[in-house]
């Protein structure tokens, strides 16, 4: 019995190279995104605390330098978190063409293995056949070697 080979192998293979490199760039994207939100986590408790600080500072009497560094210290930690934000959008916007990509290229290599598939299937029928017909005349030689019995 003979070996199956596949004569698109290497268009198969490049697939899955393709595949693969796609994966490991949407992986990227999304671990940056998992560091950019933990970012705006950690600003937003940064916003909430500073607040909450800031209308302890508004009991009493008031110390206007204070209170105003204290208010700049606030803004600074909002514009940080807006920046944060507008880079997480754009990084959803590359994650959803990287996923795109992604799903593309998983689709290009499934039609390729599916053809594997198909020409496997045949070539182990033929395979099969193949068998048949050699034991067919095998058997067929086997009875004509042999004498008539009277």
């Amino acid at each position: 019995m003979g070996k199956f080979t596949f004569k698109l192998q290497a268009l198969l293979d490049l697939r899955k190279r393709e595949e693969d490199r796609i994966r490991m760039e949407y992986a990227e994207l999304s671990r940056a995104r998992g560091r950019i939100e933990d970012l705006l986590r950690m600003q937003h408790g940064r916003i909430t605390e500073q607040k909450s600080g800031l209308r302890e500072k508004l009991v009493g009497s008031i110390d206007t330098d204070a209170l105003r560094t204290h208010a700049h210290g606030v803004l600074g930690v909002m514009r940080d978190a807006q920046v944060a934000a507008i880079e997480l959008a754009g990084l959803a916007r590359r994650q959803g063409r990287a996923h795109a990509e992604l799903i593309a290229a998983q689709a290009k290599r499934r039609a390729v293995e599916l053809i594997r598939e198909r020409r496997l299937s045949e070539w182990r029928i033929e395979q099969e056949r193949r068998e048949v017909a050699e034991l067919d005349d095998l058997v067929c030689r086997g009875a004509g070697r042999k004498e008539p019995a009277l």
